[in-house]
């Protein structure tokens, strides 16, 4: 299909180290690992072992010859001040600029040792500052990042960006996490950003190149292209390189690979107390550690890096990858079709077309101006104490605050949202009564619009549209028509529907606790104003389709 639509080639880059030099022991790593998980076990951000984990971090990779410091700063969680601490350690090189390594001491409040996740990465991480601390000065600075808070939104590493003198010195960052279960039986690669960007398909590519020269060796495996688009229509990042991504650094993380017998066994002791030692592999670890120097070292031996830029598609099988005009017109086709479908119903005349607006316009506002009002009541209630206030996410994915919504908080939201919903449309009776035809052409403009809007934020977020091209279909009718009517507009709600289930139910097991994770997502600002105004504008225009079957008179 993508060869159809003008893929180009994407070739793997060449080989650009010695594949003997690989040095890193899994043996080692799960000693190592065992006596951190037992000295350091409940480091949940913000602990007295939080902290002590960090000065061990510290002490290790200085005494391993790298120069340290530590950044520590505040954020609110749970309504509380948090305290966070990061460790960064660099390994100067022959050159200023950067290979960023970065795993998370912090652990999910939910488990005691935390030794997958990310007991692991930490473990490789100080495995590999050894190395190559001990083979003399890099051709690129290595630095090694120890960061805190991922649990809440990967904030130790979102702070190392903010906080970064120059990121475009950075070349490339490896975040670590979830490595060391036996029952892993490969690599993925994770190039979500944090809520915007992905990952460069060079990168992938060159750690493709790197392990598939070590025979036996595990391949990250590349993403289809099905989860390439959910991914970034999607961009809610679960690991570290996600900040990194969103910054515009280069960046991927690696994480084990769950066969489809253990993925049940995975999910159990994921953020959970069963994730510990007795899990952990010294083949998997090794696996793992000896894949990431790989793609460090073939970073460090390559001389020319590759820029890429915009969204893109790539064919693992075949190898090509789809990106700039022929995506691009796939993107701006969607929207236009809104816009073509909002001209035929206002006549083709740009005078039709305006009146049209014109007189739908109160109508439009009765249905938008009360769903912006729900977004404001929200944040107060998040103001006033009903909702809890967060830096950023509201919780890890088994917290328990998911799964107890605040039930007062959603009784008042719903209450006053239905109040502005009755208020507003009795001022709309008192405005001129708009046709059918005058609904269908404002709420699709004001979903073309919404999707001109995305286009510039996300392009691949325009999935969230394509159902609603069932509503082109929408013709106000009466009587058994109006079944049809409400079974379009039905449809255009169903990729909504299915992410929902799918991050939900499937990814984050909450079930109907989604629901409230998202309100909570708009309460502490997470979805920003001004995509929420292009949410519920969408919404909005939805509506108004639906609601014009009777005509006034």
């Amino acid at each position: 299909m993508l060869a159809l639509a003008g893929c180009t080639p994407s070739e793997p880059p060449p080989l650009a180290y010695d594949p003997a030099s690989l040095r890193f022991d899994g043996d080692a790593a799960l000693a190592r690992l065992g006596r951190f998980v037992a000295d350091f076990p409940d480091r949940e951000s913000g602990a007295e072992n939080n902290v002590r984990a960090a000065d061990f971090l510290e002490a290790e990779l200085r005494r391993r010859g790298l120069a340290c410091r530590r950044d520590r700063w505040t954020v609110t969680n749970f309504s509380r001040a948090l305290p966070l601490d990061d460790v960064i350690c660099r390994l100067p090189g022959g050159s200023p600029r950067e290979i960023v390594v970065v795993a998370h001491h912090d652990q999910s409040p939910e488990t005691i040792e935390g030794a997958d996740n990310d007991g692991s990465g930490i473990t490789i991480l100080l495995g590999l500052a050894e190395l190559f601390a001990a083979e003399g000065p890099p051709a690129y600075t290595l630095v090694f990042l120890a960061a805190d808070g991922e649990e809440w939104g990967m904030l130790g590493s979102r702070r190392f960006v903010a906080e970064h003198d120059d990121p475009s010195r950075i070349l490339a960052a490896i975040s670590l996490d979830n490595l060391g279960k036996g029952f892993y039986d490969g690599l993925t690669i994770e190039p979500i950003g944090q809520f915007r960007g992905y990952g460069p398909l060079w990168l992938q590519r060159a750690a493709e190149t790197a392990t598939t020269a070590v025979p036996g060796l595990w391949v990250p495996r590349l993403r289809s292209i099905l989860e390439q688009v959910l991914d970034q229509a999607v961009p809610i990042s679960f690991m570290d390189q996600g900040p990194f991504v969103a910054a515009g650094v280069p960046a991927l993380g690696l994480a084990g690979a769950v066969p489809e017998g253990s993925r049940e066994l995975h999910w159990q002791t994921y953020h959970s107390p069963g994730d510990t030692m007795a899990l952990q592999s010294a083949a998997s670890l090794g696996q793992a550690g000896r894949a990431a120097e790989a793609l460090i070292r073939q970073l460090q031996g390559t001389r020319e890096f590759p820029v890429e830029s915009g969204p893109y598609l790539h064919d693992p099988r075949r190898g090509e990858a789809l990106r700039g005009a022929g995506l691009w017109a796939m993107f701006v086709g969607v929207v236009g079709l809104f816009f073509v479908g909002a001209a035929r119903r206002g006549g083709a005349r740009a005078s039709s077309i305006a009146a049209s607006l014109r007189r739908t316009l109160p109508h439009a506002l009765a249905l938008w101006l009360p769903l912006c009002g729900a977004l404001g009541v929200l944040r107060l209630l998040v103001a006033t104490g009903l909702m809890l206030e967060f830096h950023l996410y509201p919780a890890t994915p088994r917290d328990p605050e998911i799964f107890h919504p605040r039930w007062p908080a959603v009784a008042i939201f719903l209450a006053v949202t239905a109040a502005l919903f009755v208020g507003a449309l009795r001022l709309a009776r008192r405005a001129p009564a708009a046709s059918p035809g005058d609904r269908q052409c404002m709420g699709l403009a004001m979903v073309g619009l919404c999707g001109a809007y995305v286009l510039v934020l996300n392009p691949f977020s325009l999935l969230f549209l394509v159902p609603a091209l069932a509503w082109l279909g929408i013709r106000g009718r009466r009587g058994i028509g109006r079944a049809l009517d409400l079974g379009l507009f039905a449809l255009g709600g169903a990729v909504v529907y299915a992410l929902i289930w799918f991050f939900g139910f499937v990814i984050l097991r909450s079930g109907l606790g989604v629901l409230w994770y998202l309100m909570m997502m708009f309460a502490i600002g997470m979805v920003g104003l001004p995509t929420g105004l292009a949410i519920t504008a969408a919404l909005a225009g939805g509506l108004l389709l639906v609601t014009g079957a009777k005509k006034r008179g």
